[in-house]
């Protein structure tokens, strides 16, 4: 994860630091914003663009809601979908296939407002609007694969 310091230089510092601290701040109390790494929440959040994030206290979790979660040793920033076998099922709204199975304790934090970069907009992640969109977005993902392999077939 690159950060700017005080002199405005990029440092790079692992990701087990930077989610230390993390989850550092949200054990305080404190609402942390991090920035999004990667495209697999396109196209709802983007490379670039920030969410704030609360602690995750055990509390039942809307269906479509942003989750940050410890994932085979990695951490991930993804939709939570459903459930099987009494775990938590997540995917990243740019994902066609992939989906994760994790428990409770693995969750971090839950996402509350999402920032686009280069934009003065907040959009509130808890509204049932937002959840809805992208679990609509989640369930046409066979649609969606069969759109992309049809560009890939016309394009080639």
């Amino acid at each position: 994860m690159a950060e700017h310091s005080e002199d405005n230089k990029s440092r790079i510092i692992s990701n087990d630091l930077y989610f230390a601290e993390v989850q550092r701040m949200l054990d305080e109390g404190k609402e942390v914003r991090i920035r999004i790494k990667g495209g697999s929440m396109r196209p709802f959040i983007e490379d670039g663009d920030s969410v704030l994030l609360q602690a995750y206290r055990g509390e039942p979790l809307p269906l479509g809601s942003n989750i940050l979660a410890r994932h085979e040793g990695k951490y991930v920033f993804h939709r939570y979908v459903g459930r099987k076998n009494a775990q938590i099922v997540l995917a990243g709204d740019g994902n066609l296939v992939l989906r994760e199975c994790i428990n409770n304790s693995d969750i971090i934090a839950v996402a509350s407002v999402h920032f686009p970069k280069n934009s003065a907009l907040e959009i509130n992640l808890n509204h049932s609007w937002a959840r809805l969109r992208g679990l609509g977005w989640y369930h046409i993902r066979l649609l969606r694969r069969i759109m992309a392999k049809l560009k890939r077939l016309i394009t080639a």
